[in-house]
């Protein structure tokens, strides 16, 4: 059975100028020679009806990684992940880690807090899946794990280029 699991970033900015920053090609280079890794890279990004999509490769070195996942990699992890952002501020995300069978799939969405706050929340529900019989489930975890670290790692980077270009 799958692993599920939620990230939730609140940012002082409205989502209108979060959204304008995570589909910016600038941003998204900014964000992976910060925090993509081994040979990071915006792999593709394409925009057709107001949708926007992007493939980004990520990589985080072994030694960073959980025992359990190490022992199956072998080496370092390499994610390679596909968001898909529509006008409405919402959006799905598609992840393949390499050499592990098994995905990762989720949806996003960016939304404006109360009046009285002023900020916006973006919410990230996860599925993540393995399929080795025995330590699948275990290996799911470890890489959720993995997974909502670096939405909080980005997250966090995201609130700091809005509040640099504000």
């Amino acid at each position: 059975m799958p692993s599920r699991m939620e990230h939730r970033a609140r940012f002082a900015t409205p989502a209108d100028a979060v959204y304008a920053a995570i589909v910016d090609p600038a941003f998204l280079t900014d964000r992976l020679e910060a925090l993509g890794g081994t040979n990071a890279a915006v792999e593709d990004r394409t925009e057709s009806a107001g949708t926007v999509t992007y493939r980004l490769r990520q990589g985080l070195a072994a030694e960073h990684l959980p025992s359990a996942v190490r022992t199956l990699l072998k080496g370092d992890l390499v994610v390679h992940r596909t968001e898909t952002w529509r006008p409405d501020q919402t959006g799905t995300v598609k992840a393949s880690v390499h050499g592990v069978p098994g995905e990762i799939n989720g949806t996003m969405r960016l939304s404006d807090m109360d009046a009285a706050d002023g900020g916006s929340e973006w919410v990230t529900s996860l599925e993540v899946k393995v399929s080795i019989p025995l330590v699948g489930g275990k290996i799911e975890k470890s890489i959720g794990e993995q997974v909502v670290k670096l939405l909080a790692n980005e997250a966090t980077f995201t609130e700091k280029w809005l509040a640099h270009r504000g």
